[in-house]
């Protein structure tokens, strides 16, 4: 093999490597093949999305809460990037913040104000599922 083909050869390699590299780089949202489901209650909400993919994007629930505290119960794997979940009770303090998103934990939020409470998901190039509900404590 001759240096100009060995030259070629660790070029088109480079160019593949980097091309590849690149392939985790491209943004993506949620969408349908994420296969989202929210269920939105007074005093339950839920909220899964599978086969994420480098996914960076927010949602964003208001939800009626009627007592002081909520269980929140994660089913996420995350196992690429990152997710973040807070939530805000109606005076618009935060009770609950969340990073990562993680499988089999259960939580209770900080005492809050009961009426309205905002619920807001971050994904910064998650990969894998997240899977959450929030229910009243009793």
């Amino acid at each position: 093999m001759t240096a100009r083909s060995m030259l070629r050869l660790a070029t088109l390699a480079a160019v593949a490597a980097i091309a590849a590299a690149c392939q985790d780089s491209i943004i993506k949202y949620l969408g349908p093949e994420n296969r989202e489901v929210e269920t939105v209650l007074p005093d339950s909400l839920r909220f899964q999305a599978f086969d994420l993919d480098n996914v960076t994007d927010t949602r964003t629930w208001s939800w009626v809460m009627t007592g002081s505290v909520a269980t929140v119960h994660h089913q996420s794997f995350v196992h690429h990037g990152q997710g973040r979940l807070t939530i805000l009770d109606a005076a618009g303090d935060t009770v609950y913040r969340k990073i990562p998103l993680e499988f089999e934990l259960e939580n209770e939020t900080a005492a809050g104000q009961p009426g309205v409470w905002d619920v807001h998901l971050e994904l910064f190039g998650a990969r894998g599922r997240v899977d959450f509900v929030l229910t009243r404590a009793p």
